[in-house]
């Protein structure tokens, strides 16, 4: 009986190991495919835009940035040209002033992630220039090599004009319109960052 009762168990013991494997009860679904349209939803997409008129220097609602005390450019950012565009990238004109007051232009945009601790790179906060300014013949000038660029962990040191940005339009979550981008910008980015009571 007791070798028969061991048989039968041997018998029990190779069928559940050669049973196959149920992941119901895992926490990954390895059965899943992701449709092409699913996969495109969740891929950025630029939106092409026409870049707009090339702005006065002297005229506007330039907004003075505020970098650090030994920040020796003077970087502007025109507040009515602050936008959110189709592809929910933050849209700007930057005037990133020399120290002897020479105007550089540029046409700017941030793509805000929604995750940065991501290791996609797809999915990083990003900075794309769209172009630059001719002021003098009142022209777009676009970039060679014009790309998306990751906006790095070391924003003060690599980047410090964008890494303020990026704390202003992106640092807890996009708001839901322009005009609230551009509150932000006047709350964050200003010498005093709305710290000191008026």
């Amino acid at each position: 009986m007791r070798r028969f009762c061991l048989l039968a168990l041997v018998l029990i013991s190779t069928q559940i190991n050669a049973a196959p494997r149920n992941d119901k009860n895992t926490l990954t679904n390895t059965r899943y495919v992701e449709s092409a349209a699913e996969t495109a939803a969740r891929e950025f997409k630029e939106a092409e835009l026409a870049l707009p008129a090339v702005p006065a220097t002297d005229s506007g609602e330039w907004f003075d940035l505020y970098i650090n005390n030994t920040f020796t450019k003077k970087p502007k950012i025109l507040l009515d040209s602050i936008a959110f565009a189709p592809d929910r990238t933050v849209r700007y004109i930057l005037n990133t002033q020399s120290a002897r007051g020479h105007d550089n232009l540029s046409a700017e945009g941030i793509f805000c992630a929604e995750n940065s601790l991501s290791l996609n790179a797809n999915s990083r906060s990003t900075y794309k220039i769209f172009g630059y300014a001719d002021t003098v013949n009142k022209r777009w000038i676009t970039p060679r090599n014009a790309e998306w660029k990751p906006i790095g962990a070391i924003l003060n040191s690599a980047d410090p004009i964008r890494g303020v940005l990026y704390r202003a339009f992106c640092v807890d979550g996009l708001p839901d319109n322009d005009a609230a981008l551009q509150q932000r910008v006047r709350e964050r980015s200003g010498r005093y960052n709305g710290k000191i009571g008026s």
